[in-house]
């Protein structure tokens, strides 16, 4: 019996999800199964949606709805559905890499080695690409500054978003003490992070990309704009910074954390650290 459950939500998807649902077919490790459901599309994403689910039944599973509840509640109530050791999340517009699902298994099993019974949380890099899968920056983490090494508390993760939801794996353990979702989440993958980390829980990730993570107009949460190629120049204006802030405090402050000056400290200590190290490298550019 499979003990991954791959949980996919999907809305006017019907352009890019037959590549990401073939990139998962085409893993190397096969013992999954993928659970979709659909948040009201009007184009013809259920119908790609029935004919996986009629050719790979054993594989791919559909919850019935049409209800369109948004992201955030699209996946909370695909969290409830599963019931295996191990749960990934997908997004309907990305490509895993081959190797995806084995490299996170592999680290999942290091990293319950030395955290057996808690909630534990696995995540990678990603390449950025666009629309056409075309490369535009090797690494995720570069561009977005994330630095996994400094990202292992609940405090620095408070401070500083770490794991990409698309690139997760979660235990059961995580799982449950991550539900249900109050009203202040931010995104799941946040959410579920944290709550893992005050339960005691552990992090770990993979060191190399295993998504192709697609760039376009119609993004959710996305790591470019499409339409002025946001790596040229990606300083954010002062309302986009102080707004998404208010909204990482809004969730952090649920979780108990309460003080703002502590929050700005972390932050700040954050990317003093960060520049030390000398990460952020240009040079992951890709150039056509």
């Amino acid at each position: 019996m499979e003990n991954i459950t791959i949980i996919l939500s999907t809305y006017n998807g019907e352009k890019y999800l037959n590549e990401q649902i073939d990139s998962i077919l085409a893993q190397t490790d096969t013992n999954w199964t993928l659970l979709i459901r659909d948040d009201g599309s009007k184009d013809k994403t259920i119908e790609l949606i029935q004919y996986y689910t009629e050719k790979y039944p054993e594989k791919i599973k559909q919850i019935p709805s049409n209800e369109n509840l948004g992201v955030i509640r699209s996946y909370e109530l695909l969290l409830k559905q599963c019931q295996t050791q191990y749960i990934m999340l997908c997004d309907q517009d990305d490509v895993w890499l081959p190797k995806k699902i084995e490299w996170t298994r592999e680290k999942m099993t290091e990293l319950e080695k030395e955290n057996q019974g808690k909630p534990l949380v696995v995540y990678t890099d990603l390449q950025i690409v666009d629309e056409k899968l075309n490369p535009i920056f090797s690494s995720f983490w570069n561009y977005s500054k994330i630095m996994p090494s400094l990202l292992t508390t609940f405090d620095m993760v408070c401070a500083h978003s770490a794991a990409t939801g698309c690139t997760m794996m979660i235990n059961q353990e995580a799982l449950r003490c991550s539900l249900p979702f109050c009203d202040e989440v931010r995104m799941h993958d946040s959410w579920i992070l944290l709550n893992s980390l005050k339960a005691g829980g552990a992090v770990s990730y993979v060191n190399e990309p295993t998504i192709l993570y697609r760039q376009h107009t119609n993004n959710v949460i996305g790591a470019i704009n499409e339409k002025d190629f946001y790596l040229k120049n990606k300083l954010k204006s002062l309302k986009s910074v102080l707004k998404s802030n208010l909204a990482q405090w809004k969730m952090i402050n649920k979780l108990g954390f309460k003080s703002p000056f502590k929050y700005i400290i972390l932050k700040f200590q954050y990317h003093i650290k960060y520049a030390k190290v000398g990460a952020y490298n240009t040079s992951n550019i890709i150039q056509h």
